[in-house]
């Protein structure tokens, strides 16, 4: 049975019809036989399908109330079927039953998700327990950019992303992959999680913190957005402590890589 209900502007939806793109978000996920995945919007089960055949054991949220029957007919009882808000729904039951690691759960995160809602969809699952082991999404081109950038291109949103994850771009995605068609390209992008304590040795929400001031003005320097802010500190010390770390004192915030931002919190915090 093949669906095909209207996209809804409202839930952000446009439904990928390549098949070449489905075979590369699948060999991306690395699925073993047996692992759960949690799909976000799964819309006409296109990827749904792919995640099956691959062996998974499909929890599929889906927020459009007129797509949950479609869906149920098509995979009845072989997916764990949710009608609810990604952002806000508690974990499933279901899912904790699947598989433990130690003492929380191992699954990954295989969507295309809604575009509207990346970057909320983002902090809940990159800092949120449980968390997955990998995420391999749909985000737009640019939004992929932004989280893969590197210095001098970097952003608050690739400091958050890469202080919780290893993120790396796995193919771009041309518009026609999709009906409707929409006004941007679109780019698969793998995360692999690690636990940021561990990586870091600090509290990455600290990390976040100094970061959010140092992108406050994109115009001022580091020193000059974090003067005599929340973190209490001078201009003056600010720039000694980049100093410090070899970078130059009048540095921006986009040039600094996500070790940098690591190593500036714990300056600034000594």
């Amino acid at each position: 049975m093949t669906l095909s209900p209207r996209a809804k502007k409202s839930y952000g939806q446009n439904w990928l019809v390549d098949e070449t793109v489905v075979k590369k978000i699948i060999q991306a996920a690395e699925i073993r036989s047996g692992e759960p995945v949690l799909e976000i919007g799964p819309g006409t089960g296109v990827l749904t399908q792919a995640l099956v055949d691959a062996g998974a054991q499909v929890i599929a949220i889906e927020a459009d109330p007129y797509l949950i029957e479609p869906l149920k007919e098509r995979f009845g009882d072989r997916i764990y079927l949710i009608q609810g808000d990604a952002l806000t729904f508690p974990l499933p039951p279901p899912l904790s039953e699947l598989r433990w690691a130690g003492h929380h759960f191992s699954y990954k995160l295989i969507a295309n998700i809604p575009y509207n809602i990346t970057s909320d969809l983002l902090r809940r699952f990159l800092t949120q327990d449980p968390k997955p082991s990998r995420m391999v999404l749909m985000v737009q081109k640019e939004v992929a950019d932004r989280i893969t950038a590197k210095p001098p291109q970097m952003s608050l949103l690739s400091v958050v992303c890469q202080l919780y994850a290893t993120c790396a771009r796995v193919s771009v995605v041309p518009r026609g992959a999709f009906r409707p068609i929409p006004n941007v390209d679109s780019a698969i992008v793998q995360f692999d999680l690690e636990d940021p304590q561990s990586r870091w040795g600090i509290d990455p929400e600290s990390v976040i913190e100094l970061a959010k001031l140092g992108f406050s003005s994109r115009r001022k320097q580091l020193h000059g957005n974090m003067a005599g802010a929340s973190i209490h500190v001078t201009s003056s010390q600010v720039k000694e402590a980049l100093s410090f770390l070899g970078l130059d004192p009048r540095s921006r915030a986009e040039v600094l890589t996500v070790d940098q931002w690591v190593q500036l919190t714990h300056t600034l915090n000594e």
